[in-house]
């Protein structure tokens, strides 16, 4: 094997001739094979010698892998005029991305790591995480499709009749999509957070003072906003203009809170605390908002959405 001058490797092939000729042995003749001239010559031989049957798959691979190395180009140009293609490769990037984010919930050294190299601390991991992939909300928080604010970030500060300037900081600001658009706000902490603090009475357990100080941060913010904003927020356009027909309502918004872990009320021998699950159930259910959604279960509702044979790419 020798390398080509752009660095890519040369199956140099040599003959010297006979044994017995009277002069010294030497090279008569060189040929020189490229990826792209080896997978047709394996392709050639597989046919000649009838070995497609076994060797078919990796001769068909072999063969891809070349033509897309020789031309990448235009390898792309048919992913982006394929309409299938184009949603294999956004699928398999949004698989990708829940395998990151089952790695976030489960590997410690990982998400340590992620937190070592932010300067936001735990909460800020998860920040990036969700803007760099809004679908996880938009798909999984509710009935409705849920679309970011703003496409550049889930974070907002609400205050008067926009969303920037001083006001009230809301982790996650999104809408509802349809015909009439509503606001809905969301909180999130860590997947480390506490669900439950101490037994407050024999089978009874108290929320974590970070769950019930997320649920009065959201139902602040809520309150904040519908006082300054009002009933219905005009759309606008980047110069400041009205875009006519456009609204987003505030009538009794929703919101959530993201935070912990199921995996908490699981014992010591790995049985469910019965009194603990029912703590927290009849706590967050009985509230009237925010909904309250633990990293677990947003995470088993995304893994649903690629895992199944119906999903598909908005």
């Amino acid at each position: 094997m020798i390398e080509d001058v752009d660095h890519s490797p040369l199956l140099h092939l040599t003959t010297f001739g006979s044994e017995h000729r009277a002069s010294h042995r030497k090279s008569s003749q060189s040929l020189q094979l490229d990826r792209e001239i080896g997978a047709e010559l394996f392709g050639i031989l597989c046919k000649a010698f009838d070995f497609a049957a076994t060797s078919a798959a990796g001769g068909d691979e072999a063969r891809l892998i070349a033509a897309y190395r020789s031309n990448p180009e235009l390898f792309r140009k048919l992913i982006e005029n394929d309409e299938a293609a184009h949603d294999v490769v956004a699928m398999a990037h949004r698989r990708q991305q829940v395998d990151r984010f089952r790695r976030l919930l489960t590997d410690d050294d990982y998400f340590d790591s992620e937190v070592d190299a932010s300067p936001g601390g735990a909460e800020s991991i998860w920040q990036k995480f969700f803007e760099a992939n809004p679908w996880i909300f938009g798909l999984s928080l509710g009935g409705q499709l849920l679309t970011s604010w703003d496409d550049r970030r889930l974070e907002q500060v609400v205050a008067g009749f926009s969303v920037s300037g001083v006001g009230k900081r809301v982790d996650a600001l999104l809408r509802t999509s349809g015909r009439i658009r509503s606001m809905v706000f969301a909180e999130f902490k860590s997947h480390r957070t506490d669900l439950l603090s101490s037994k407050y009475r024999s089978g009874c357990w108290a929320p974590s003072h970070e769950l019930s100080g997320a649920i009065a941060q959201a139902q602040g913010t809520v309150h904040r906003a519908v006082l300054d904003i009002g009933d219905r927020l005009q759309d606008k356009t980047s110069d400041g203009s009205d875009i006519p027909g456009r609204f987003t309502y505030l009538l009794r918004p929703r919101s959530y809170v993201v935070i912990g872990q199921l995996s908490e009320f699981i014992g010591e021998a790995g049985g469910e605390h019965q009194e603990q699950i029912r703590s927290f159930e009849l706590f967050r259910r009985q509230l009237v908002e925010p909904e309250v959604v633990t990293f677990d279960e947003l995470y088993a509702r995304a893994e649903w959405l690629v895992s199944s044979p119906s999903a598909s790419v908005e």
